[in-house]
């Protein structure tokens, strides 16, 4: 069966993109793949899931429409022919032909893109859809890359929750840069 996954840069002070939707704090450390420090924080390169290789893994997208109009700005899609369901009230303009916009609950937008993923797994990639997939309980990996700078203010990732969100941590990798990604377990998921 396949799993409900999130996966995110956030700075220190839990934010995924700065005032105006600025992610210029990602750039500088965004040219490399960082190198995995060793022990007391990583048994192995092999516990950090680099974002390529979690793609692999990826049979459908539910993506925010803010987190979507951001990433329409890039020069390259880098989500591949994978399908893609934005959530959203308006019509998207000229999107990518694996684009469609998706409404509902979040449960019945997860369940949709769950349909099209088969066996494999669905990416939830925005601020509102994850913290709506916390609220709702259909939320099964929180994947967080904390970037070691502190914005002050920006898009927070968990504010807004309605209640707490019990999550279970079950690695962390420290990479060489200074990037910490934590792999956290939803077991309040369905």
């Amino acid at each position: 069966m396949s799993r409900v996954r999130a996966y995110l840069a956030m700075s220190l002070d839990g934010f995924v993109a700065g005032p105006g939707d600025d992610l210029d704090w990602l750039e500088p450390r965004a040219e490399g793949a960082p190198a995995v420090a060793a022990e007391p924080w990583s048994a192995s390169d092999a516990d950090a899931l680099h974002f390529g290789d979690f793609l692999d893994r990826v049979g459908c997208i539910l993506m925010g429409r803010r987190t979507y109009d951001i990433v329409t700005r890039f020069p390259d899609w880098p989500y591949r022919e994978i399908p893609m369901h934005v959530a959203t009230h308006r019509p998207l303009d000229n999107p990518q032909p694996t684009v469609t916009a998706s409404r509902g609950t979040i449960a019945e937008m997860v369940e949709r893109a769950r349909a099209v993923a088969g066996r494999k797994d669905v990416y939830l990639d925005g601020a509102t859809v994850v913290r709506d997939a916390l609220d709702a309980r259909v939320l099964d990996e929180l994947v967080v890359t904390v970037v070691p700078t502190v914005l002050g203010s920006g898009i927070a990732l968990f504010g807004g929750l309605t209640h707490p969100a019990e999550l279970t941590a079950e690695h962390v990798v420290r990479f060489a840069d200074g990037f910490i990604q934590i792999h956290l377990a939803c077991p309040t998921a369905r």
